[in-house]
């Protein structure tokens, strides 16, 4: 674990927003090439993606620094430093929503087929971002004994200058160690954990795509399996609580799937409505 891909001097490049990116633009790499298979405009398609990372990033960050105004002391620099991780990504995912609907509309992009592409785009994105997650130290995990968790050390910035990892610092705070200790106790690899998932989700997405199992509404299986499995995994992370022994994301991740039950009773109602050889000639395609 290391947040700098690279140092020249007192100058360095960090590793979470370069993971962050990549990250980004392999989730738009997806969308372009199963797009392109559809026949859709990929010039129309490049201006989407790019009008969705703006929105993943911007939403992410907004979230995050309405969670943590005091940690940023009103300073306009530190709202925007990306250096040191940040993004909430419930709040991109929102953001993002909004962005696509819209610019779909406006530029006559069928909705539903653009967001299957991007839902299946997405947990590639995440997979990698979360390994800028890691690098970094945010969105740590609880204490484990296992045999796989990992501790953080104190980072040490180009200038020599001590600089607690989030992890190290949180348990510096916490008294669970001494500030002459060298690292936070073990914890769970949250981010790893998390890595590991997005990736089988995108795999499942991308086979569910495939087989045109759920043309047009795999936003909703994928909203559903990404709640379910934040929900879980949150388990192992040291986040903020909220309440009934609930992180926020915990909370959001119920409201998420509670909001999904209407949606997919009148689905199912749509489904039943729909002739059976209407059915047929879908799977078909």
């Amino acid at each position: 674990m290391w947040p700098y891909l690279l140092t020249l001097g007192e100058r360095a490049i960090p590793a979470y927003p370069i993971l962050y990116g990549l990250g980004i633009a392999l989730a738009g790499a997806v969308v372009l090439l199963l797009g392109r298979r559809e026949g859709m405009n990929t010039k129309k398609l490049n201006h989407l993606i790019l009008l969705l990372a703006l929105a993943v990033v911007g939403g992410g960050r907004t979230f995050y620094v309405l969670q943590h105004l005091g940690e940023a002391g009103g300073r306009t620099g530190a709202m925007l430093d990306l250096s040191r991780g940040g993004q909430v990504f419930y709040g991109g995912l929102l953001l993002g929503l909004v962005v696509l609907v819209i610019y779909s509309r406006f530029a006559r992009l069928p909705v539903a087929k653009t967001l299957d592409l991007v839902v299946v785009g997405a947990p590639l994105g995440l997979t990698v971002g979360r390994w800028g997650c890691f690098c970094r130290g945010c969105c740590f995990g609880s204490p484990s004994g296992l045999p796989w968790a990992v501790a953080f050390p104190k980072h040490i910035d180009v200038r020599g200058q001590i600089i607690g990892s989030p992890a190290y610092e949180a348990h510096l705070n916490e008294g669970w160690i001494s500030a002459a200790a060298d690292s936070s106790v073990p914890v769970h690899p949250a981010q790893i954990y998390a890595s590991f998932t997005s990736f089988a989700v995108f795999l499942v997405m991308l086979w569910l795509w495939k087989r045109r199992w759920a043309e047009g509404r795999l936003i909703v299986i994928y909203l559903g399996v990404y709640a379910l499995s934040r929900f879980l995994l949150e388990f192992t992370r040291q986040n903020e609580m909220a309440f009934w022994g609930l992180t926020i994301p915990q909370v959001v991740s119920l409201g998420v799937l509670a909001a999904l039950v209407p949606v997919l009773v009148v689905l199912r109602r749509s489904r039943a409505g729909t002739p059976a050889h209407a059915t047929r000639r879908r799977g078909k395609r």
